[in-house]
């Protein structure tokens, strides 16, 4: 099949995303993991797609075969598909799964298929624990999922605009990585680290706690519980990382800060990504410049202030 697209060229645009946790991860009620996210409007992915006279790209093979094997037979030798921007891998950003729905769905468009973004999830086998990526590639904004059940993709509960005033600063260690991989898959094969009790006990605090806290804008109460929610999930990752955080330096802000008014702290995955929710841009200004002020010898770590995103995915033409 061979597909001219002539003078048609655009470019799709995902956002970024933080995971803020499992609440379910064993399958007491038929149901595993169960997970809570959040689009942020930074380290997007974008690619641009133009006419040419041979297939270019600059996306690795193991993102382009997925989508070109299940087309089969599939002639991509007029189109250039390229990265304009992608957000570090392994870090807890998503972007694996941003770069498979961004790439299967601009060429389901080149070759004229009306796939869905949960047909393209399922060519490249992603959501097989969180739908949160899923889900946010979609609408954007904050995502409670359903859990798993046996080869269904999680369905959302909850799909809600962030309020836009809330802030999240970014800290990143540049020295790590997070675990990925046939690591992860063995971790989460073998997930006997969070008892009975606590487990029960994250399901409480999203529902009664993040959820309410988020419907009524109550930022106190969202960013406590948000922190209640991370210390009690720790316990999951207890044989990678030793407490909250996966980078020590992170560890030693977090706890000089753990004090401070109204501030909501975590890790977004395996990290090394964390997040402090803070309830205004002056607030996160503000403490930013007493992080970098109080930890300048750490040369690794970086901050950012960024805003949630409430849109999903994009489609520009030229």
């Amino acid at each position: 099949m061979s597909i001219n697209i002539n003078s048609r060229k655009f470019t799709i645009t995902s956002p970024s995303r933080l995971h803020l946790g499992f609440y379910g991860l064993n399958d007491n009620y038929g149901y595993s993991f169960g997970s809570m996210g959040l689009a942020i409007n930074a380290y997007k992915t974008r690619l641009s797609i133009n006419p040419t006279k041979q297939f270019k790209t600059n996306i690795s093979k193991s993102y382009i075969n997925p989508i070109i094997k299940y087309f089969k037979p599939a002639n991509l030798s007029n189109v250039e598909i390229n990265t304009l921007s992608l957000p570090p891998q392994h870090i807890g950003l998503g972007s694996g799964t941003q770069l498979s729905l961004c790439t299967g769905k601009a060429i389901s468009i080149i070759m004229k298929k009306k796939l869905n973004i949960d047909q393209i999830a399922n060519i490249y086998k992603r959501g097989l624990r969180s739908g949160i990526g899923l889900e946010l590639f979609k609408t954007g904004g904050f995502i409670v999922d359903s859990g798993k059940k046996t080869n269904e993709l999680p369905k959302p509960i909850l799909k809600h605009k962030f309020p836009s005033d809330w802030k999240i600063i970014l800290l990143n260690d540049k020295s790590l990585k997070g675990s990925s991989g046939s690591r992860e898959r063995y971790f989460f094969r073998n997930k006997n680290n969070l008892s009975s009790k606590n487990q029960n006990l994250l399901s409480e605090v999203l529902f009664r706690g993040i959820v309410p806290s988020l419907l009524h804008q109550d930022f106190t109460n969202f960013a406590s519980n948000i922190t209640r929610f991370q210390r009690i999930t720790s316990s999951i990752y207890r044989g990678e990382q030793k407490g909250v955080f996966l980078s020590p330096q992170i560890t030693k802000i977090m706890n000089y800060i753990k004090n401070f008014d109204n501030i909501g702290v975590g890790q977004s995955s395996w990290g090394p990504i964390s997040y402090i929710f803070v309830e205004s841009k002056l607030h996160a200004k503000e403490l930013v410049n007493v992080i970098e002020n109080k930890f300048k010898v750490y040369n690794n770590i970086t901050l950012e202030i960024v805003s949630p995103s409430n849109n999903g995915y994009k489609i520009e033409h030229a």
